[in-house]
């Protein structure tokens, strides 16, 4: 019994400083970070994608209700109508990112080639006896000038 209600203190106490931090203890900021500790833009984790699924849907619907409500549409016309836009609307902005990826040489394929590239020139440079680094060196600076 004393065990049961040392464990249920432990849990209470817990759980109350993680939902009610003590004063001058600082808040926890709610953003994703990579292992490395880079932060990760939105849109890339699972609660983003919660969010923005919920948002898209919440407008849906707020969509097909105001085209009833305001616009006077029927049931089935204001159905017709928020899916033809959400449909074509995001096709467009996802065609859009996919467009801009390509431009910037955003695209993983891109990526893994240049840390491939890096990681092979890295290699030779670490293989590369000292005296042939240094004439390269040499050549590099007698190049800048």
């Amino acid at each position: 019994t004393t065990t049961t209600t040392t464990t249920t203190t432990t849990t209470s106490t817990f759980l109350t400083d993680a939902l009610v931090p003590r004063r001058g203890a600082s808040v926890p900021a709610l953003r994703a970070t990579r292992d490395d500790g880079d932060d990760v833009p939105f849109g890339y984790t699972r609660l983003d994608v919660i969010l923005i699924g919920g948002g898209v849907t919440g407008l849906g619907f707020a969509a097909y209700y105001g085209l009833q409500e305001f616009a006077g549409f029927d049931a089935q016309w204001a159905g017709n109508v928020v899916q033809l836009t959400f449909v074509l609307l995001l096709t467009l902005l996802w065609v859009g990112s996919y467009v801009q990826r390509v431009f910037n040489k955003d695209m993983t394929y891109g990526k893994q080639l240049k840390e491939y590239e890096e990681a092979v020139m890295q290699k030779r440079l670490e293989e590369m006896p000292e005296s042939e680094l240094m004439a390269l060196m040499d050549e590099s600076e007698k190049k800048e000038r």
